[in-house]
């Protein structure tokens, strides 16, 4: 369990337990499938090494952040021929004033035929390289087209034939970072090149307390630019012979052209690397019983608390927007909890006294977070509780209702494992066995050559099948439970958000799982070595020695597995 370090009063650590459990058990966190071992003991997450996750590409590459180094510019071919002409004096004039900043933009109407529109943007280009160029709807006549300039970002490329091909148009490159989120990571990163946040594209989340890897991708990006924001973590390391310095929370390499974007869920998955510390001791006995226990029968394949938001009960908020109960998912989401900053917490608590949203909006130090979002439309809309809903970011908003879907799988996994154990039973959904996805049910001739990580259960939704056995019952008893049934999955805000659903392996096995015991003697302790010592070149390598025991953990797990759900099976602990 992740321990608190100014908290080591044993009440307060078994009350903090008792509410971990307690949350647990109200998103479905109740079975185990593993027995006969000694559960390891451990504190998660001590320090920021003690926590890595190295993402794994679609073609099984690590993604560890190797090089700064920037590869070839493929400029495209396609305009090197392409004639330059004289601009107009108008033209100058307009441009000039751009690159002056007398105006922000300036508009020259767009050639029909291609040749012309792409030597006028050549010709542009020619002029200033400080000048972006593009082709646009005319702001007062959309019938018509413009090629709109305006000074170049220095995150960017400038005109067409300064830019890399269409073959080479997406910079994709390593987001090695620290205590940050990967959406805040987005978010700053985008804010200090003052560009919008979805200009950046990833593939998965991945946590803010550790270190992680991932790639990331922007289009037409100069990876000039990322270097230069690099530049404060290496000055801050650069006389520090040993320990890293943590300045900044993220650098950014490994540098690549492509001709495709990365979207989420373009990964194979994520190998982990973890240290439980103040371990109780173990024998390697017993450490080689839960190994071989993990790889033969693997763990239940549950959605992690941290899918239910901090205070566990964005499933709840799920719940309202799919009943088209949208006052009632606003106030959840409005309701301060235990984890809620002081200013949030004022300003919610404000709100819910007077409905005054406009107050409260202000009352807020940072403006664009969820609660910023709904109050300000709140403040402009007060009864618009649908509309509010909608101005949060599209992923928030599906959040919700994902979360929700996570919850009815979890229960009905527990309900499943609770009554049946591991057995495999007919009628259940293993997927099918050609490349064009789909489930079918099982036969009874074919139940006996099964093992229950082949099962897979619904996310419930619009559009799936259900298992033809006493999954099917618990299904609609789950969803029941809530005045629900399948008929609410389907678009309650807007045909846009229309939840499908989907299938999820009842069990996963970890290909590898590896365990270590190291021993040391200072709390504070360095115990493993990490990407940012490679990146800076610094060698590690643990003394081995002292009266503590901790273990080193390895594995990898595909994408939208939960490690800490690997951890809870062997530690039986939720407090993780």
């Amino acid at each position: 369990m992740k321990r608190e370090h100014d908290d080591t009063d044993p009440q307060s650590q078994l009350n903090k337990r008792s509410k971990t459990d307690a949350k647990a058990e109200r998103v479905g966190l109740n079975e185990f499938i593993n027995h006969g071992f000694s559960p390891i003991t451990g504190e998660f997450k001590s320090r920021m090494e003690d926590f890595m996750v190295t993402e794994i590409c679609k073609n099984g590459a690590e993604c560890l952040l190797k090089s700064f180094d920037i590869p070839d510019l493929p400029i495209d071919e396609r305009n090197k021929d392409v004639q330059v002409v004289d601009l107009s004096e108008e033209t100058v004039a307009g441009l000039n004033k751009v690159l002056s900043k007398e105006i922000p933009f300036f508009t020259i109407p767009a050639p029909v035929d291609k040749a012309e529109r792409t030597s006028l943007h050549k010709s542009i280009g020619n002029f200033n390289d400080s000048l972006s160029t593009e082709t646009t709807k005319d702001a007062t006549n959309f019938n018509d087209s413009v090629v709109k300039v305006t000074i170049r970002s220095n995150n960017f490329f400038g005109t067409r034939d300064k830019r890399p091909g269409k073959n080479n148009q997406y910079l994709h490159f390593t987001l090695l970072k620290w205590n940050i989120t990967t959406s805040d990571a987005v978010l700053r990163l985008c804010k200090t090149m003052n560009m919008k946040h979805r200009n950046l594209s990833y593939a998965g989340m991945k946590d803010k307390r550790g270190i992680t890897a991932q790639r990331m991708c922007c289009r037409f990006l100069d990876p000039k630019r990322l270097l230069g924001i690099n530049k404060p973590f290496f000055a801050a390391n650069e006389e520090s012979a040993d320990s890293v310095v943590y300045k900044s929370s993220y650098i950014m390499g490994d540098f690549e052209f492509s001709k495709d974007t990365l979207k989420l869920g373009d990964l194979s998955g994520n190998k982990f690397s973890i240290v439980l510390r103040e371990c109780e001791e173990t024998t390697q006995e017993n450490l080689d019983k839960v190994k071989h226990l993990l790889l033969e029968n693997g763990f239940i394949n549950y959605f992690g608390l941290q899918r239910f938001g901090n205070n566990g009960d964005t499933h709840e908020v799920g719940k309202h927007i799919l009943k088209k109960d949208y006052q009632s998912a606003i106030e959840r989401i409005l309701t301060p909890n235990d984890n809620t900053k002081m200013d949030v917490r004022d300003a919610l608590n404000h709100y819910i006294k007077s409905k005054d949203a406009e107050t409260a909006f202000n009352m807020l130090g940072y403006k664009n977070s969820t609660e910023g979002l709904i109050l300000s439309s709140l403040a402009k809309e007060p009864n618009d509780y649908k509309k509010a809903l909608k101005s949060l970011h599209y992923k928030q908003q599906t959040l919700y209702t994902h979360a929700y879907q996570s919850y009815v799988w979890n229960m009905m996994v527990s309900r499943r494992i609770s009554t049946h154990g591991t057995a495999v039973l007919e009628g259940d959904l293993v997927y099918n066995d050609d490349s064009h996805g789909g489930v079918r049910r099982l036969t009874p001739e074919q139940v006996p050559a099964s093992h229950l990580s082949d099962i897979v259960l619904p996310m419930p939704g619009y559009d799936i099948q259900v298992p033809e056995n006493c999954c099917k019952d618990y299904l609609s008893e789950i969803l029941g439970q809530d005045g629900m049934s399948i008929d609410d999955f389907k678009g309650p805000l807007g045909k846009e958000f229309n939840v499908s659903g989907c299938y999820r392996n009842v069990l996963f096995k970890p290909s590898e799982f590896d365990a270590d015991i190291i021993k040391y003697s200072d709390e504070n302790e360095k115990l493993v070595s990490t990407n940012l010592d490679s990146v800076l070149g610094k060698s590690f390598e643990a003394k081995n020695e002292g009266s503590k025991t901790a273990l080193l953990l390895r594995f990898t797990l595909p994408k939208s597995c939960y490690a800490t759900m690997l951890l809870r099976e062997i530690m039986r602990s939720d407090a993780i």
